[in-house]
């Protein structure tokens, strides 16, 4: 009996030890597999909007590098501006690492702004990485007769939204609030509905990013079909060296510091996150994944040709990022919340 004892420990104390001197990547393998699953990839956003456009380019490439190859099926869920996506995937979806989702900046900051009840907490998400940095602008159709910044504080400008809380949305308050201009979102588009509105003239234009237009409508860009009155983001964007920012028309602190605060999750644009219920070892897969993925030549090529600027931040970077959001002053946050809050406009 001793014998046998002695014969199985001495089998379980080697496998152990041989077990120890594998790669620790080799163990994440073994433990977090994709093989023959697929992958759900929820885009909260419409079809043919920009943050479908990212999301569809860069699924083949997830699938190249994830453990196993799983198929990455995009499916868009963009009502409500795109809280209806992030809200599945807080809330339904499984936590086995075969559901990830992007979205545009204003689910992100829904939590903290309260102007539509969510049911879910953004600190949770596992955050994956982020594929490109917002460079939104406020920009009108050429055949619009506002021409000028000055031109919008003359009359009412109706600019294409999507969700009452979305990034369009609040942007455009914004930019109107700080600028004493009269733009009024029009919200119940999705991203390519939205587009379809001003090439119709149903809206003057929009408060949107370039990187979503020079994906989706490349020669409203390129042949200046679209008029840009101002750029909202904080970085200028160097085809555009005439267009004013925003923060350099405004003066005063407080204004600063709620348009940081409005636009920092655009310094984390189209983000990727896993549902809270994601374990540490399937967050660290996708994020290892993530990081191929976007320094892939053959990606970057194929993002190149659509006209997709691509500057990722990893998902340290980005709770980095969500943890100084969280970390706003509410005075700040209350003031941003007065000023971008369309029911007001409504009234």
């Amino acid at each position: 009996m001793r014998a046998v004892l002695r014969k199985q420990f001495g089998q379980a104390f080697f496998a152990a030890a041989f077990l120890s001197l594998l790669p620790s990547n080799l163990h994440a393998s073994a433990e977090f597999d994709l093989s023959g699953k697929s992958v759900t990839f929820i885009v909260g956003g419409g079809p043919g909007g920009g943050v479908d456009a990212f999301a569809r380019t860069i699924a083949p490439y997830l699938t190249k590098h994830l453990p196993g190859s799983p198929v990455v099926k995009v499916g868009n869920m963009g009502a409500s501006g795109g809280l209806q996506g992030v809200q599945y995937l807080y809330n339904v979806a499984a936590g086995d690492g075969t559901f990830v989702g992007t979205t545009n900046a204003g689910p992100v900051s829904e939590p903290l702004m309260g102007q539509v009840k969510v049911n879910y907490d953004i600190a949770k998400f596992k955050w994956v990485g982020s594929l490109t940095t917002g460079d939104t602008v406020c920009a009108v159709w050429h055949q619009s007769s506002i021409k000028t910044i000055d031109d919008a504080r003359k009359r009412d400008v109706p600019m294409a939204s999507t969700g009452a809380t979305s990034a369009p949305t609040r942007a455009t308050l914004m930019a109107a609030y700080l600028l004493g201009a009269r733009f009024k979102p029009i919200p119940g588009y999705d991203g390519g509905s939205s587009l379809l509105a001003i090439e119709r003239q149903e809206v003057d234009g929009s408060c949107t990013t370039l990187g979503s237009l020079r994906t989706t409508r490349p020669d409203w860009v390129a042949n200046r079909q679209l008029r840009i009155l101002v750029q909202v983001s904080m970085t200028k964007d160097p085809e555009f060296p005439d267009v004013p920012r925003l923060v350099d028309l405004i003066a005063n602190e407080e204004h600063k510091q709620m348009l940081e605060f409005m636009l920092m999750p655009y310094e984390f644009n189209n983000p990727l996150m896993l549902p809270p219920g994601a374990s540490d070892e399937a967050l660290k897969v996708w994020r290892a994944a993530f990081s191929k993925a976007v320094r892939d030549p053959d990606y970057l090529a194929d993002a190149g040709k659509r006209l997709q600027k691509i500057t990722p931040k990893s998902g340290d970077e980005v709770e980095a990022l969500v943890n100084k959001m969280l970390a706003t002053p509410p005075a700040i946050i209350k003031r941003v919340i007065e000023t971008t809050d369309i029911k007001k406009l409504r009234n």
